[in-house]
């Protein structure tokens, strides 16, 4: 999913988590939960991984980034949150396991590469298990479906 979905899934449930660890462990948890949802990224990650589209990905990841900046500095400034701690905290854990997989990317350990398997394997979790076809939908209905969901979640917090 965007980021801009996992960090407003988290600004929902930092907002209503009773403290800041449950926050932060609500908002990890959530990611994984919504990566199940087919969402259309399997295709460019494969093109990552084998050097076809390596630009193609990092400029959908930089569009991502600066799109999840926005929308949190707008969510701060628009919103007057319960617990703006939980709130942030509700962001980090929802974006975290992104990061971490980034880091892997980058210089992979033995902790990493394993978390990077469990990433992996629940983020296709639907696709691979409950699903008649063994791939993701294509890239733009996936584009559309996160847009969709982006929206409506935006709206819940705004």
């Amino acid at each position: 999913m965007f980021l801009a979905v996992h960090a407003s899934v988290g600004a929902i449930t930092g907002n209503v988590a009773p403290d800041p660890i449950s926050a932060f462990t609500i908002g990890f948890l959530s990611h994984f939960l919504v990566d199940m949802i087919p969402h259309g990224d399997e295709y460019m990650y494969e093109g990552y991984k084998n050097g076809a589209r390596v630009r193609r990905a990092i400029l959908y990841v930089a569009c991502d980034v600066v799109a999840t900046l926005v929308l949190v500095a707008l969510l701060f400034i628009e919103q007057d949150f319960f617990s703006t701690r939980n709130v942030a905290l509700g962001i980090i854990g929802g974006l975290l396991p992104d990061l971490l997989v980034g880091i892997h990317e980058l210089r992979t350990t033995r902790l990493l590469r394993e978390f990077h398997r469990f990433h992996m394997r629940n983020h296709h979790f639907l696709i691979k298990h409950l699903r008649k076809f063994e791939r993701d939908i294509p890239m733009r209905y996936g584009l559309l479906l996160q847009g969709v969901v982006l929206t409506l979640l935006v709206r819940v917090v705004l």
